[in-house]
């Protein structure tokens, strides 16, 4: 007989960048049919101390843990552009998740990522895990509404990962280089037959908030009269130009973006890659973000159609093996 949904662990799998903050709830399955579908939710990984009860907007949330308030979502200011994942702000982003997507009173197998930098030292690994996990139920007041959940075991998974576990038939014998263009870090490993090749793997700050930046500040200093800011940069990027001066920055826009991919192969010319005779797999928001200037520079690439997403689902399947 099939155990009733109340008591199945929730598997829930949360990739929390430093743009934005994805979640993966694992729908619930029996011995012989589907009780419920995969959710998933995102939100900017942005958050404030604030002393307001509940967000005024649906991009927001507040949070209160421990005594301590926080905004985060659209509606905060504040970013982290440290390497590091064992950050509050990851940190609450990622029981911010988990609270919007279980239930009261739920037991929760939870997989996260960090760099690669960080999953391949074992002790850094195993630091960063236990930061996550505080012991005990855990609960948490959001938007003023009590939640409590208990982590019963957490998996920390490889950023660039994801895409290979969520299509392990399709990869199972293929060597493979998988570049993840996340907010902050740009995550490259070589795969071969689903295994990371360790000597391989190294991490960047060659991501796209990084881009961004840079971009902003590279068009203020050319067109005089413009005064790019931070929100801008997103569209001006996916537009390819900006209004007052359309075919001009259109060129340098363009450009720009190309050598932004021509660094990140370079890197891993320095890193022994075979880059000519290497199968590329590009995920992560900003490999979407940068789709075309990877076509132009690396024609038979694949760009991952759920880019954003891979890291989350594929930590989702990870976990669901482990439980099984």
């Amino acid at each position: 007989m099939a155990r009733s949904v109340e008591k199945l662990s929730r598997i829930v799998a949360v990739d929390s960048g430093k743009y934005d903050t994805k979640a993966v709830l694992k729908g619930v399955e029996s011995d012989d049919k589907k009780l419920s579908e995969d959710k998933k939710i995102k939100f900017r990984t942005k958050m404030d101390i604030t002393e307001e009860p509940k967000a005024s907007d649906g991009r927001s949330c507040v949070v209160d843990y421990h005594g301590k308030k926080f905004l985060i979502g659209d509606g905060a200011e504040t970013v982290d552009y440290d390497k590091s994942k064992a950050k509050n702000i990851h940190k609450m982003a990622t029981y911010t998740a988990v609270a919007k997507l279980v239930e009261d009173e739920d037991e929760v197998i939870l997989a996260i990522g960090c760099p690669l930098s960080i999953w391949t030292n074992v002790e850094e690994r195993d630091e960063y895990k236990k930061y996550m996990n505080d012991e005990g139920p855990i609960e948490i007041n959001l938007n003023g509404k009590l939640k409590k959940f208990t982590i019963k075991t957490i998996v920390v998974c490889p950023e660039s990962s994801g895409i290979i576990f969520k299509n392990p038939n399709k990869y199972k014998d293929k060597l493979v280089a998988v570049i993840d263009i996340g907010g902050l870090n740009t995550n490259c490993c070589i795969y071969d037959r689903l295994i990371p090749v360790k000597s391989t793997c190294f991490t960047t700050s060659l991501g796209a908030n990084v881009l961004r930046n840079e971009l902003k500040q590279h068009l203020n200093s050319v067109f005089k009269d413009a005064n790019l800011q931070d929100i801008q940069m997103e569209h001006v990027i996916k537009e390819g130009f900006i209004k007052s001066n359309k075919e001009e920055s259109k060129k340098i826009i363009g450009n720009f973006l190309q050598k932004h991919i021509v660094k990140v192969v370079e890197e891993a010319k320095k890193k022994g890659w075979d880059v000519i005779n290497l199968d590329f797999v590009f995920v992560g928001g900003g490999s979407k973000l940068l789709e075309a200037e990877i076509k132009t520079i690396i024609p038979d690439a694949e760009v991952s159609e759920s880019a954003e997403w891979d890291n989350a689902e594929g930590f989702a399947a990870v976990a669901s093996m482990k439980a099984e």
